[in-house]
């Protein structure tokens, strides 16, 4: 076998070389082509599908959170609302007890008087401080004249009756039909004897007129019926003395009381017969 030149063996050296050279830089450009494929590829997929699906992901996540929210903020406010419910049920029916038990500290307090127990069904806002119904009437023994008190005191007299209904005149209105005897308590536990007058609405307050102008009456004291001229019922509080006047006469004085407590708003009364004896 001929051997070759060391020519021949440079070139082959040279050639083997270069060729593996080709082959490598081939395959590094083959592998970065594939690479930016799949470079583009990746973004391409993200940009059409993956950021829009998780977009879309979150705005529901988010949709449903906010949702969630706006239930669980409709279920606080019902709750809270049926909270002020429940605490306005709470007052009207503390109020109610109290009243009731007022009225029954009323009646053992007069046990000799006859009283007749009505809840109040209507009072007009236009006649609030005139008129109202209370629901006891003929049937239940109710007659015109009869003396109706709340739990604080006197706030009116029957002027109408019906079988199972009677209208209340009220110490407020202008339109009482008959005077009064009334009392005032002193201090040394002796009384001085008057006459309910009637209302004076700008004021507040009702008129009683005194025939002792000598008598010293202070405000604070207490007015209450004496039942005396068979009227009312006797031993009722009437209101609490707020001033006097001297009249020019210097032979009567007139008295200011304030009305009982509730006058202004009460739901049940005691109707009392004419002429009952204070306890």
């Amino acid at each position: 076998m001929r051997r070759l030149s060391r020519m021949q063996k440079i070139l082959i050296t040279l050639i083997s070389f270069f060729f593996v050279l080709s082959c490598l830089m081939l395959s590094l450009r083959q592998n970065t082509i594939s690479n930016l494929g799949y470079s583009a590829w990746t973004y391409i997929r993200y940009g059409l599908f993956e950021s829009p699906a998780t977009s879309v992901s979150n705005a529901l996540s988010d949709f449903s959170n906010l949702w969630h929210a706006y239930q669980d903020n409709v279920y606080l406010n019902e709750q809270l609302a049926n909270q002020r419910s429940y605490q306005t049920l709470y007052a009207q029916e503390h109020n109610r007890n109290l009243e009731l038990q007022g009225l029954l500290e009323l009646k053992n307090s007069m046990p000799d008087a006859q009283q007749i127990s009505a809840q109040v069904l209507a009072r007009p806002g236009q006649t609030w401080n005139q008129t109202l119904t209370v629901s006891a009437g003929s049937a239940s023994g109710v007659e015109e004249g009869m003396a109706v008190a709340s739990a604080y005191g006197l706030v009116g007299m029957i002027s109408e009756v019906q079988t199972n209904t009677s209208t209340v005149t009220l110490l407020t209105s202008n339109e009482l039909p008959n005077d009064f005897a009334v009392q005032i308590s002193m201090d040394d536990g002796s009384t001085v004897e008057g006459v309910f007058q009637g209302y004076d609405a700008s004021q507040n307050r009702y008129e009683i007129r005194l025939f002792d102008h000598e008598a010293v009456v202070l405000p604070g004291q207490k007015v209450a019926t004496s039942g005396k001229g068979g009227v009312y019922a006797s031993g009722l509080m009437v209101g609490t003395v707020t001033g006097t006047v001297m009249n020019d006469d210097a032979v009567v004085s007139t008295v200011y009381a304030s009305p009982v407590e509730d006058i202004s708003g009460f739901s049940y009364v005691n109707i009392f017969s004419k002429g009952t004896p204070a306890p």
